[in-house]
């Protein structure tokens, strides 16, 4: 996702003071599937928090209230979120493509070519399932690695992430080079995934 700032604390507040405008939304718009991969409740509800931040962004106050105009923001967002998710081809990725080269760029499969590991094929919800079972393991540095790694399953890239979290790009980085040499280390992780 593009175009998302850090917001000041007037902005900030604005979306604070009406999270409510997301769950309605969710709730009088959108078809929760919890058994396709992004439209869940927690995924539709963290992309219309996306979507209400813009709103909080954008605002300038002379067409319409705030509250208007942020049900249609968040709205639109939500519903061109799940036609992306939907259209979203539901093709397998191998494990060359799970991020877990140093590098922390996907397209970078060097690292993988001898590993017979690396054959396997997993979907992305299996590769966001493995690494969410093994999050609870982890705090601080690579913990926020890991959740870097599921938000670049998910499609965003190194740039956007750190424009959601309000960090430098090479923070990111280094966060997911952190969270995958200890990933490489984590022996239930390396044994889920050669069970894949």
């Amino acid at each position: 996702m593009t175009g998302i700032t850090v917001l000041n604390d007037n902005q900030r507040q604005l979306a604070v003071n009406h999270i409510d405008i997301v769950k309605w939304v969710i709730y009088e718009h959108i078809n929760v599937n919890e058994n396709i991969f992004g439209l869940s409740y927690d995924d539709l509800y963290q992309e219309g928090c996306l979507c209400l931040c813009r709103a909080a962004v954008t605002h300038n106050g002379e067409r319409a209230q705030f509250v208007t105009y942020a049900q249609v923001v968040v709205k639109n967002g939500l519903l061109t979120y799940c036609k992306k998710m939907v259209k979203k081809p539901r093709n397998f990725i191998s494990i060359e493509d799970l991020p877990l080269d140093a590098g922390g760029d996907i397209s970078d499969k060097t690292n993988y070519a001898d590993d017979g590991v690396y054959d396997a094929i997993l979907s992305d919800a299996v590769v966001f399932g493995l690494l969410e079972s093994v999050k609870p393991e982890y705090n601080g540095i690579v913990r926020l690695g890991i959740e870097a790694l599921e938000m670049k399953i998910k499609g965003y890239t190194g740039a956007d992430i750190a424009r959601l979290w309000g960090v430098e790009q090479n923070h990111v980085g280094a966060w997911i080079s952190r969270a995958k040499d200890k990933l490489r280390k984590n022996e239930r992780f390396m044994a889920e995934l050669k069970a894949v």
